[in-house]
């Protein structure tokens, strides 16, 4: 069988395993992928379990060890998102024949229609994202073991991409220790994710956006309303901080021509349990901020700057007002921590914030506002406060040209002239590669200190992410609408382009060995 034929077999081998995101169905694919791997000659593989894992689920990887410690990574994620948008047609999600025979008589889009019918697309949930790219990667994986070169090659599979990168932050770990074990020096990482094009061209990509979820609780003081002005509405406050940089795009990140996406409140809830006329005692809100350059320390002093506005805007109205205290979450901790027992009670309280994540009652975002609000309760704070702490998940925003070597700038060259790539700096959709190469000066402290759920309910290996330092490319097949009912990649694009490329980076990386 010729490579481009068995890429298009292990698509839809893989395609047919559904291995929707957050559920136990991931580990089907893990077993597929490890199945395959271990019936490789010269390939050392293995799966490693996450720790503390509500689905059990693993890390997949197999290497194979080159002539020279010069390595290639080859990443790839086997979640997929879920299939309601198919609607009536959900079932045939992972068949991709007969969700094509569906397509085509109930698409609407002429446009898209046009080209289902021209033979060039497969479609079928994952077919885009992103099991195109790692069908690619794995048959050139498989030749590449067959005939060893001077390059190492790493294949690494991951769950839970879609969700909170589980897979990633225990991948760091395991790229340390595959490191540490053989030697290796780690010259780029290909993250398979499909590419759009423009002005006919793909588009790869060697950054990845930031993302940091900053949580806001405010504490007013509850009276009834018709004593209004001897309270506090928390809603007002918490009303004058969005208002103050929801959608604005000067608080966004440039990097050229490149721009984030401007802050967005995703999570917005007052903590009245029921109806009554007095003014709400707390109100809680969740953001998401997209960065280049902003840490969360600066994430965190921006949004004490808003809140401190919004409460002087509220004392222009409000007398009472004056009496509102802007703080952090770790702030708050740290005034709490003086209360006899408290930290018998916060592990309690931490634990049981794991068990509902584990259980899948709750999220990130709620159990960081429920962990605040525990504490509030047990020190009887009753004060009027703004507090500003941080939810999982984190992306630091990663910028392989900062820390790469000429040869790397080379094989970008060499990859661009063989093809129709160009290339772009960050991409925005938020990637595994964040945790490639971290700033090295990140205040690893203060994102800890603020981010309550850390531990066992949320961690990833700050150190080896600052020290490995890994250069990456996101590049893979030509996709399009992901997520989607209509997802699809092209054939050609990931069958015969895209193995042609990974080819040529390991021959690269192996030629310019040192």
């Amino acid at each position: 069988m010729n490579r481009d034929a068995r890429i298009m077999e292990l698509l839809r081998q893989m395609i047919a395993i559904d291995s929707e995101t957050d559920t136990k169905k991931e580990i089907d694919m893990e077993k597929y992928l490890q199945k395959l791997l271990s019936q490789m000659e010269n390939v050392i593989c293995g799966m490693i379990h996450i720790p503390h894992d509500a689905h059990g689920r693993s890390v997949v990887y197999g290497f194979i060890p080159g002539r020279k410690k010069d390595t290639v990574i080859f990443l790839n994620h086997h979640d997929v998102v879920g299939v309601e948008p198919y609607g009536i047609m959900r079932n045939e999600a992972f068949s991709p024949q007969e969700l094509m025979e569906d397509l085509l008589l109930f698409e609407k889009d002429e446009a898209v229609l046009s080209e289902l019918k021209s033979g060039k697309w497969l479609v079928g949930r994952g077919s885009c994202d992103m099991k195109g790219g790692a069908a690619a990667q794995l048959a050139v994986f498989e030749e590449y073991a067959a005939h060893v070169g001077d390059a190492g090659l790493l294949f690494i599979s991951l769950p839970d991409e879609e969700s909170y990168s589980a897979g990633m932050r225990m991948a760091v770990s395991v790229l340390k220790d595959l490191r540490d074990t053989y030697g290796l020096l780690y010259r780029v990482l290909i993250d398979s994710e499909p590419n759009q094009k423009k002005n006919g061209r793909l588009v790869a990509y060697t950054g990845s956006v930031g993302k940091v979820l900053p949580v806001v609780v405010v504490q007013g003081k509850s009276v009834h309303i018709g004593n209004y002005q001897e309270g506090i509405n928390p809603i007002g406050i918490m009303a004058h901080i969005i208002a103050e940089t929801e959608g604005d795009s000067s608080l966004s990140d440039i990097w050229g021509e490149e721009i984030t996406p401007p802050p967005a409140w995703i999570y917005l809830r007052d903590r009245k349990k029921k109806y009554d006329v007095s003014l709400p005692h707390r109100i809680a809100a969740c953001a998401n901020f997209m960065t280049y350059d902003k840490t969360p320390e600066d994430v965190m002093y921006l949004l004490m700057d808003a809140a401190r506005h919004a409460v002087a805007q509220m004392r222009e109205r409000v007398p009472s007002a004056h009496q509102v205290e802007v703080i952090s979450g770790a702030e708050l901790l740290k005034r709490a921590s003086s209360y006899p027992g408290f930290d018998v009670f916060y592990e309690s309280v931490k634990n049981n914030s794991f068990v509902s994540l584990q259980n899948g009652e709750s999220t990130y975002a709620q159990e960081t506002i429920r962990l605040l609000e525990e504490v509030l309760d047990f020190t009887g704070m009753m004060e009027p406060l703004v507090i500003i702490a941080f939810a999982p998940p984190y992306y630091p925003a990663a910028d392989s040209l900062s820390t790469a070597d000429s040869r790397f700038a080379g094989l970008l060259t060499a990859v661009g002239e063989m093809t129709d790539i160009s290339y772009g700096h960050y991409f925005n959709g938020v990637s595994d590669c964040s945790y490639c190469c971290v700033d090295p000066g990140l205040n690893e402290s203060l994102l800890e200190e603020n981010l309550l759920l850390w531990g066992k309910a949320y961690s990833f290996d700050f150190s080896a992410m600052a020290e490995m330092q890994i250069p990456f490319i996101l590049l893979g097949p030509w996709g399009k609408d992901l997520h989607e009912r209509t997802e699809r990649v092209n054939i050609e694009s990931v069958s015969q382009k895209l193995p042609a490329v990974l080819d040529k980076i390991i021959s690269y990386i192996g030629e310019t060995a040192k």
